[in-house]
Protein backbone atom coordinates (compact mmCIF):
# COMPACT_ATOMS: atom_id res chain seq x y z
CA UNK A 1 0.00 0.00 0.00
CA UNK A 2 1.56 2.92 -1.02
CA UNK A 3 2.43 5.53 2.14
CA UNK A 4 1.32 9.51 1.08
CA UNK A 5 3.54 11.91 2.91
CA UNK A 6 2.86 15.77 2.88
CA UNK A 7 4.05 18.51 3.45
CA UNK A 8 8.21 18.74 4.46
CA UNK A 9 9.79 15.41 5.45
CA UNK A 10 11.44 14.56 9.13
CA UNK A 11 14.70 13.71 9.77
CA UNK A 12 15.15 10.60 8.39
CA UNK A 13 15.14 7.60 11.31
CA UNK A 14 12.44 8.79 13.26
CA UNK A 15 10.38 6.74 14.79
CA UNK A 16 7.40 8.24 13.73
CA UNK A 17 4.77 6.15 16.20
CA UNK A 18 7.07 7.73 18.79
CA UNK A 19 6.22 11.31 17.33
CA UNK A 20 2.59 10.58 17.52
CA UNK A 21 2.25 9.24 21.07
CA UNK A 22 4.37 12.41 21.93
CA UNK A 23 1.74 14.85 20.16
CA UNK A 24 -1.14 13.05 21.81
CA UNK A 25 0.54 13.55 25.21
CA UNK A 26 0.74 17.51 24.14
CA UNK A 27 -2.79 17.32 23.18
CA UNK A 28 -3.74 16.02 26.46
CA UNK A 29 -2.28 18.55 28.42
CA UNK A 30 -3.52 21.42 26.08
CA UNK A 31 -6.63 19.81 26.41
CA UNK A 32 -6.83 19.80 30.21
CA UNK A 33 -5.39 23.40 30.54
CA UNK A 34 -7.69 25.43 27.94
CA UNK A 35 -11.02 22.96 28.04
CA UNK A 36 -11.20 20.72 31.37
CA UNK A 37 -14.32 19.08 31.40
CA UNK A 38 -15.18 19.46 28.17
CA UNK A 39 -15.37 16.93 25.24
CA UNK A 40 -11.91 18.64 23.77
CA UNK A 41 -10.68 16.51 26.82
CA UNK A 42 -12.45 13.59 27.51
CA UNK A 43 -10.81 11.19 24.69
CA UNK A 44 -7.75 11.28 26.65
CA UNK A 45 -8.66 11.82 30.15
CA UNK A 46 -11.11 8.71 30.42
CA UNK A 47 -8.62 6.02 30.78
CA UNK A 48 -7.98 6.70 35.13
CA UNK A 49 -4.74 7.99 36.32
CA UNK A 50 -2.92 8.32 32.89
CA UNK A 51 -2.41 12.02 31.43
CA UNK A 52 -0.12 13.85 29.10
CA UNK A 53 2.23 14.51 31.53
CA UNK A 54 2.81 11.56 32.61
CA UNK A 55 3.50 10.63 28.84
CA UNK A 56 5.48 12.78 28.54
CA UNK A 57 7.78 12.10 31.19
CA UNK A 58 8.30 8.83 29.90
CA UNK A 59 8.69 9.21 26.54
CA UNK A 60 11.60 11.82 27.33
CA UNK A 61 13.21 9.50 28.84
CA UNK A 62 12.94 7.00 26.16
CA UNK A 63 13.50 9.69 23.46
CA UNK A 64 16.54 10.35 25.38
CA UNK A 65 17.94 6.65 25.51
CA UNK A 66 17.49 5.82 22.20
CA UNK A 67 19.49 9.10 20.99
CA UNK A 68 22.18 8.97 22.94
CA UNK A 69 22.74 5.37 22.64
CA UNK A 70 23.09 6.09 19.16
CA UNK A 71 25.52 9.03 19.82
CA UNK A 72 28.09 7.13 21.97
CA UNK A 73 28.26 4.70 19.91
CA UNK A 74 28.59 7.06 16.87
CA UNK A 75 31.08 9.68 18.41
CA UNK A 76 31.66 8.82 22.12
CA UNK A 77 30.29 9.50 25.46
CA UNK A 78 32.37 13.05 25.33
CA UNK A 79 29.87 14.33 22.27
CA UNK A 80 26.90 12.83 24.13
CA UNK A 81 27.85 14.54 27.38
CA UNK A 82 28.62 18.20 25.38
CA UNK A 83 24.75 17.59 23.37
CA UNK A 84 23.05 16.51 27.22
CA UNK A 85 24.79 20.02 28.79
CA UNK A 86 23.63 22.30 25.54
CA UNK A 87 20.17 20.55 26.07
CA UNK A 88 20.03 20.99 30.20
CA UNK A 89 21.04 24.58 29.62
CA UNK A 90 17.88 25.01 27.02
CA UNK A 91 15.08 23.82 29.16
CA UNK A 92 17.17 26.55 31.56
CA UNK A 93 16.09 28.88 29.21
CA UNK A 94 12.82 27.84 28.12
CA UNK A 95 11.79 27.44 32.14
CA UNK A 96 13.28 30.95 32.13
CA UNK A 97 11.10 32.38 29.63
CA UNK A 98 7.97 30.95 30.57
CA UNK A 99 8.38 32.17 34.44
CA UNK A 100 9.16 35.48 32.85
CA UNK A 101 6.19 35.93 30.62
CA UNK A 102 4.28 35.20 33.91
CA UNK A 103 6.15 38.34 35.44
CA UNK A 104 5.26 40.20 32.48
CA UNK A 105 0.89 39.35 32.89
CA UNK A 106 1.61 39.76 36.39
CA UNK A 107 2.75 43.77 35.68
CA UNK A 108 -0.85 43.93 33.40
CA UNK A 109 -3.50 42.72 35.44
CA UNK A 110 -4.69 42.79 38.92
CA UNK A 111 -3.20 40.60 41.50
CA UNK A 112 -6.67 38.81 41.94
CA UNK A 113 -6.80 37.76 38.46
CA UNK A 114 -3.15 37.23 38.13
CA UNK A 115 -2.74 35.03 40.81
CA UNK A 116 -5.77 32.55 39.45
CA UNK A 117 -3.82 32.76 36.00
CA UNK A 118 -0.30 32.24 37.30
CA UNK A 119 -0.31 30.90 40.59
CA UNK A 120 1.60 33.35 42.53
CA UNK A 121 1.20 35.28 45.74
CA UNK A 122 0.51 39.06 44.42
CA UNK A 123 1.82 40.74 47.40
CA UNK A 124 5.61 39.71 46.32
CA UNK A 125 7.54 42.60 44.82
CA UNK A 126 9.09 42.49 41.36
CA UNK A 127 12.33 41.67 42.17
CA UNK A 128 11.52 39.04 43.76
CA UNK A 129 9.54 37.57 41.43
CA UNK A 130 12.80 38.18 38.97
CA UNK A 131 14.77 36.18 41.47
CA UNK A 132 12.45 33.51 41.90
CA UNK A 133 12.35 33.29 38.17
CA UNK A 134 15.96 33.23 37.65
CA UNK A 135 16.17 30.23 40.17
CA UNK A 136 13.70 28.36 38.99
CA UNK A 137 11.68 28.95 42.34
CA UNK A 138 8.72 30.05 40.72
CA UNK A 139 6.85 27.56 38.69
CA UNK A 140 3.60 28.86 36.37
CA UNK A 141 0.51 27.45 35.71
CA UNK A 142 0.61 24.83 32.99
CA UNK A 143 4.55 25.52 32.90
CA UNK A 144 5.61 23.60 35.83
CA UNK A 145 6.68 20.35 34.19
CA UNK A 146 10.12 21.72 32.63
CA UNK A 147 12.02 22.20 36.33
CA UNK A 148 11.02 18.29 36.69
CA UNK A 149 12.06 17.81 33.37
CA UNK A 150 15.39 19.46 33.73
CA UNK A 151 16.50 17.63 36.71
CA UNK A 152 15.89 14.15 35.35
CA UNK A 153 17.82 15.38 32.54
CA UNK A 154 20.61 16.15 34.68
CA UNK A 155 20.07 12.85 36.15
CA UNK A 156 21.24 11.75 33.17
CA UNK A 157 24.76 12.57 34.03
CA UNK A 158 25.04 10.28 35.95
CA UNK A 159 23.30 7.73 34.15
CA UNK A 160 24.85 7.81 30.76
CA UNK A 161 28.31 6.85 31.91
CA UNK A 162 26.82 3.71 33.35
CA UNK A 163 24.64 2.94 30.80
CA UNK A 164 28.39 3.10 28.36
CA UNK A 165 29.78 0.50 31.28
CA UNK A 166 27.12 -1.82 30.95
CA UNK A 167 25.91 -1.17 34.05
CA UNK A 168 21.83 -0.69 33.37
CA UNK A 169 20.52 -3.18 35.94
CA UNK A 170 22.50 -0.78 38.62
CA UNK A 171 20.38 2.51 36.88
CA UNK A 172 17.21 0.41 37.04
CA UNK A 173 18.06 -0.57 40.83
CA UNK A 174 19.03 2.69 41.84
CA UNK A 175 15.42 3.77 40.62
CA UNK A 176 13.07 1.46 42.00
CA UNK A 177 15.08 2.03 45.20
CA UNK A 178 14.57 6.02 45.19
CA UNK A 179 11.20 5.24 44.04
CA UNK A 180 10.80 3.05 47.73
CA UNK A 181 11.86 5.83 49.50
CA UNK A 182 9.10 8.27 48.31
CA UNK A 183 6.52 5.29 48.68
CA UNK A 184 7.87 5.10 52.54
CA UNK A 185 8.31 8.76 53.31
CA UNK A 186 5.81 10.68 51.06
CA UNK A 187 5.76 14.32 50.00
CA UNK A 188 5.02 16.41 53.33
CA UNK A 189 6.85 13.76 56.10
CA UNK A 190 9.58 15.26 57.80
CA UNK A 191 12.61 15.80 55.69
CA UNK A 192 11.71 15.31 52.49
CA UNK A 193 11.51 18.74 51.01
CA UNK A 194 14.65 17.65 49.10
CA UNK A 195 12.20 15.46 47.26
CA UNK A 196 9.37 17.77 46.28
CA UNK A 197 8.80 20.71 43.88
CA UNK A 198 6.53 23.81 44.64
CA UNK A 199 4.85 26.06 42.46
CA UNK A 200 6.86 29.32 44.44
CA UNK A 201 8.75 29.28 47.94
CA UNK A 202 6.63 27.46 51.18
CA UNK A 203 4.08 27.23 47.97
CA UNK A 204 1.72 24.13 47.02
CA UNK A 205 3.73 20.98 46.02
CA UNK A 206 4.28 20.03 42.13
CA UNK A 207 5.85 17.40 42.17
CA UNK A 208 7.80 14.96 44.21
CA UNK A 209 10.85 14.47 41.63
CA UNK A 210 12.06 11.30 43.34
CA UNK A 211 9.35 9.75 42.62
CA UNK A 212 8.37 10.76 39.13
CA UNK A 213 11.88 9.33 37.94
CA UNK A 214 10.48 5.89 38.45
CA UNK A 215 8.73 7.18 34.36
CA UNK A 216 12.13 8.65 33.19
CA UNK A 217 15.07 6.63 34.30
CA UNK A 218 13.92 2.95 33.46
CA UNK A 219 12.28 4.35 30.32
CA UNK A 220 16.04 5.39 29.81
CA UNK A 221 17.08 2.34 30.06
CA UNK A 222 14.43 0.63 27.52
CA UNK A 223 15.32 3.32 25.37
CA UNK A 224 19.45 2.18 25.83
CA UNK A 225 18.28 -1.16 24.71
CA UNK A 226 15.76 -0.77 22.61
CA UNK A 227 17.12 -1.88 19.61
CA UNK A 228 18.95 -4.58 21.51
CA UNK A 229 15.65 -6.02 22.88
CA UNK A 230 14.19 -5.26 19.39
CA UNK A 231 10.93 -3.65 21.55
CA UNK A 232 8.98 -2.10 18.26
CA UNK A 233 8.38 -6.03 16.99
CA UNK A 234 7.98 -7.26 20.56
CA UNK A 235 5.48 -4.85 20.82
CA UNK A 236 4.23 -5.36 17.59
CA UNK A 237 3.65 -9.26 18.45
CA UNK A 238 2.19 -8.41 21.73
CA UNK A 239 -0.18 -5.89 20.95
CA UNK A 240 -3.87 -7.66 21.71
CA UNK A 241 -2.97 -8.98 24.55
CA UNK A 242 -0.62 -5.84 26.05
CA UNK A 243 -4.60 -3.71 24.63
CA UNK A 244 -6.77 -6.73 26.80
CA UNK A 245 -4.27 -6.08 29.74
CA UNK A 246 -4.28 -2.36 29.69
CA UNK A 247 -8.16 -2.33 29.23
CA UNK A 248 -8.50 -4.77 32.27
CA UNK A 249 -6.14 -3.07 34.25
CA UNK A 250 -8.62 0.08 33.91
CA UNK A 251 -11.53 -1.33 34.61
CA UNK A 252 -10.35 -2.99 37.62
CA UNK A 253 -8.23 0.12 39.05
CA UNK A 254 -11.53 1.58 40.76
CA UNK A 255 -12.26 -1.96 42.33
CA UNK A 256 -8.99 -2.57 43.65
CA UNK A 257 -8.42 0.93 45.48
CA UNK A 258 -12.01 0.04 47.07
CA UNK A 259 -10.67 -3.12 48.74
CA UNK A 260 -10.00 -2.81 52.37
CA UNK A 261 -6.12 -3.56 51.92
CA UNK A 262 -5.89 -0.59 50.12
CA UNK A 263 -8.70 2.25 51.26
CA UNK A 264 -6.37 3.69 53.19
CA UNK A 265 -3.38 3.81 50.95
CA UNK A 266 -4.33 6.49 47.97
CA UNK A 267 -2.00 8.17 47.83
CA UNK A 268 0.41 5.36 48.17
CA UNK A 269 -1.13 4.23 45.12
CA UNK A 270 -2.43 6.76 42.66
CA UNK A 271 -1.66 10.53 44.10
CA UNK A 272 -0.13 12.52 41.29
CA UNK A 273 2.44 14.66 43.05
CA UNK A 274 3.83 11.69 44.85
CA UNK A 275 3.04 9.17 41.49
CA UNK A 276 1.59 6.26 43.47
CA UNK A 277 2.27 2.69 42.38
CA UNK A 278 -0.44 1.78 39.97
CA UNK A 279 -0.17 5.38 38.16
CA UNK A 280 2.98 4.06 37.33
CA UNK A 281 2.34 1.26 36.02
CA UNK A 282 -0.38 2.31 34.23
CA UNK A 283 1.64 4.71 32.39
CA UNK A 284 3.82 2.15 31.09
CA UNK A 285 0.91 0.44 29.61
CA UNK A 286 -0.81 2.87 28.39
CA UNK A 287 1.91 4.51 26.38
CA UNK A 288 3.21 1.10 25.35
CA UNK A 289 -0.59 0.60 24.06
CA UNK A 290 -0.76 3.83 21.91
CA UNK A 291 2.45 3.51 20.84
CA UNK A 292 1.54 -0.01 19.27
CA UNK A 293 -1.44 1.30 17.82
CA UNK A 294 0.34 4.09 16.04
CA UNK A 295 2.67 1.56 14.54
CA UNK A 296 -0.17 -0.50 12.99
CA UNK A 297 -2.04 2.65 11.82
CA UNK A 298 1.38 4.08 10.13
CA UNK A 299 2.00 0.55 8.47
CA UNK A 300 -1.64 0.19 7.44
CA UNK A 301 -2.98 4.39 6.76
CA UNK A 302 -1.54 6.86 5.27
CA UNK A 303 1.26 8.60 7.19
CA UNK A 304 -0.58 12.22 6.80
CA UNK A 305 -3.65 10.71 9.03
CA UNK A 306 -1.01 11.20 11.87
CA UNK A 307 0.95 14.15 11.01
CA UNK A 308 -0.66 16.60 13.42
CA UNK A 309 0.58 14.46 15.88
CA UNK A 310 3.66 13.50 14.73
CA UNK A 311 4.96 17.08 13.96
CA UNK A 312 3.85 17.95 16.72
CA UNK A 313 5.33 15.45 18.98
CA UNK A 314 8.79 15.93 16.98
CA UNK A 315 8.44 19.60 18.69
CA UNK A 316 7.26 18.78 22.22
CA UNK A 317 9.34 21.33 23.84
CA UNK A 318 8.64 23.63 21.38
CA UNK A 319 5.04 23.07 21.56
CA UNK A 320 5.38 22.53 25.66
CA UNK A 321 6.34 25.87 26.11
CA UNK A 322 3.67 27.83 22.96
CA UNK A 323 0.68 25.91 25.40
CA UNK A 324 2.51 27.45 28.77
CA UNK A 325 2.61 31.02 26.68
CA UNK A 326 -0.61 31.24 25.50
CA UNK A 327 -2.28 29.74 28.43
CA UNK A 328 -1.33 33.39 30.21
CA UNK A 329 -1.27 35.21 26.94
CA UNK A 330 -5.19 34.20 25.64
CA UNK A 331 -6.83 36.09 28.74
CA UNK A 332 -5.03 38.98 28.94
CA UNK A 333 -5.02 39.43 24.98
CA UNK A 334 -7.76 37.87 23.13
CA UNK A 335 -10.48 36.32 25.78
CA UNK A 336 -10.78 36.68 29.30
CA UNK A 337 -11.90 33.28 31.74
CA UNK A 338 -14.28 32.18 32.50
CA UNK A 339 -14.49 30.36 29.10
CA UNK A 340 -17.92 28.64 28.12
CA UNK A 341 -17.60 25.14 27.02
CA UNK A 342 -17.90 25.92 23.43
CA UNK A 343 -15.19 29.03 23.71
CA UNK A 344 -12.61 26.82 25.70
CA UNK A 345 -12.91 23.85 23.18
CA UNK A 346 -12.50 26.48 20.27
CA UNK A 347 -9.22 27.57 22.18
CA UNK A 348 -8.02 24.41 22.72
CA UNK A 349 -8.10 23.26 19.04
CA UNK A 350 -6.48 26.75 18.41
CA UNK A 351 -3.66 26.41 20.55
CA UNK A 352 -2.99 22.90 18.81
CA UNK A 353 -3.13 24.33 15.48
CA UNK A 354 -0.31 26.98 16.59
CA UNK A 355 1.95 24.31 17.93
CA UNK A 356 1.25 21.88 14.49
CA UNK A 357 2.00 25.04 12.18
CA UNK A 358 4.96 26.60 14.02
CA UNK A 359 6.76 22.50 13.91
CA UNK A 360 5.65 22.52 10.14
CA UNK A 361 7.71 25.88 10.02
CA UNK A 362 10.77 24.51 11.49
CA UNK A 363 10.78 21.41 9.19
CA UNK A 364 10.10 23.52 6.09
CA UNK A 365 12.32 26.01 6.82
CA UNK A 366 14.93 23.77 8.00
CA UNK A 367 15.28 25.47 11.72
CA UNK A 368 16.72 22.37 13.12
CA UNK A 369 18.35 24.51 16.49
CA UNK A 370 16.55 27.63 17.58
CA UNK A 371 19.52 28.52 19.90
CA UNK A 372 21.86 28.65 16.43
CA UNK A 373 19.65 30.91 14.74
CA UNK A 374 20.28 34.37 15.87
CA UNK A 375 24.35 33.20 15.19
CA UNK A 376 23.40 32.54 11.68
CA UNK A 377 20.93 35.73 10.98
CA UNK A 378 24.19 37.42 12.37
CA UNK A 379 26.58 36.28 10.19
CA UNK A 380 24.36 36.48 7.36
CA UNK A 381 23.98 40.07 7.83
CA UNK A 382 27.62 40.66 8.29
CA UNK A 383 28.34 38.61 4.69
CA UNK A 384 25.79 40.26 2.73
CA UNK A 385 27.88 43.60 2.18
CA UNK A 386 30.49 40.88 0.58
CA UNK A 387 28.28 39.35 -1.34
CA UNK A 388 26.95 42.23 -2.86
CA UNK A 389 30.99 43.72 -3.19
CA UNK A 390 31.56 40.24 -4.96
CA UNK A 391 28.69 40.93 -7.49
CA UNK A 392 29.64 44.32 -8.42
CA UNK A 393 33.59 42.96 -8.70
CA UNK A 394 33.46 40.10 -10.36
CA UNK A 395 34.82 38.42 -7.49
CA UNK A 396 38.45 39.31 -8.34
CA UNK A 397 38.40 42.91 -7.67
CA UNK A 398 37.39 44.18 -11.18
CA UNK A 399 33.75 44.94 -12.13
CA UNK A 400 31.38 42.98 -14.01
CA UNK A 401 31.96 43.89 -17.33
CA UNK A 402 34.10 44.65 -19.98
Amino acid sequence: MRRARSGPALRPGRDLAIDATRGLAIWSMISLHFAGGTVAAAPTHLYPYVDGMSAFVLLSGLVLGIVYRRWIDRHGLRYAMGRLMRRIAVLYVCQLTISLIAVAVAQTVAPRRFRALAVLPPDVDLGTRLRWSATMSYLPSGGNILLLYLLLMASAVLILPLLARRLWPLVVGASVALFGATLLWPTGTRGTSWMTLESFPDGPPIQNWAAWQILFVPAVVIGWRWDEWRLPERIDRWLVGLLVVTMLAGLAVGDILALDLFRGHRVMMVDKVDLGVLRAVLSFLVVTCVYGVFRSVLRWMRRDVLRPLVMTGARSLDSYVLQAALLLAVPVLIVDRPWSPGVAVAVAVSVFIVCWVWAEARARFGIDKLHRQPLRLATAIRRRPMIIRERRTGGDGTTGQA
